[in-house]
């Protein structure tokens, strides 16, 4: 049994989809068509994001939190340059996370001018739980496509996370021209 959402945002972007420029079209274009759902996917996203976070750490912040999770302890310059965030964006979100207890920061062995930022227990503990959550939503969206399909999914999402690393910085400056430029 599929589970939808009735929220009045919800509704409005189904009848957006629906009812708009595409609605009763068959796509021809296979691209057009990904377009279309990465968009709605966004979306739906980022509406989710919006309605659980309130007054928590923003999504910048959990961004930087789980890099050194993953990387493990790093200077805040690789940290910038591994989320693609500004330094000055990283250092305030640093920031954020040392006052919440999620991070420290430690001499860093090699160069004792520098600092090394490391998650703390509280840190590596809500990884932990934010990644149990996701695994748990991901089986839940899953749940009812057969296995081939998923394993089908994961493969094409990772060919396609790695064009957005082989295109990202021409991808990003097609993107300013057409915000700045029309």
């Amino acid at each position: 049994m599929k589970q939808t959402s009735n929220s009045p945002e919800a509704v409005e972007t189904r009848a957006c989809v629906e009812n708009g420029a595409l609605a009763g079209q068959e796509l021809l274009e296979p691209i057009a068509h990904v377009e279309r759902e990465f968009g709605i996917l966004m979306m739906n996203l980022t509406r989710y994001k919006h309605q659980v976070n309130g007054n928590r750490l923003d999504r910048m912040a959990l961004m930087v939190l789980g890099t050194l999770a993953y990387c493990g302890p790093s200077r805040l310059t690789t940290v910038a340059e591994y989320t693609g965030f500004d330094p000055s964006t990283v250092s305030r979100q640093v920031a954020d996370l040392e006052r919440a207890g999620l991070l420290s920061r430690e001499p860093d062995p090699d160069d004792r001018r520098a600092i090394v930022l490391q998650t703390t227990e509280a840190g590596r503990d809500l990884m932990g739980r934010l990644s149990s959550g996701r695994r748990k939503r991901m089986e839940r969206l899953l749940g009812d496509w057969p296995e081939q399909d998923i394993a089908d999914f994961g493969r094409l999402l990772g060919m396609l996370n790695q064009a957005t690393e082989k295109y990202g910085e021409q991808n990003a400056l097609e993107l300013e021209q057409e915000l700045n430029h029309g």
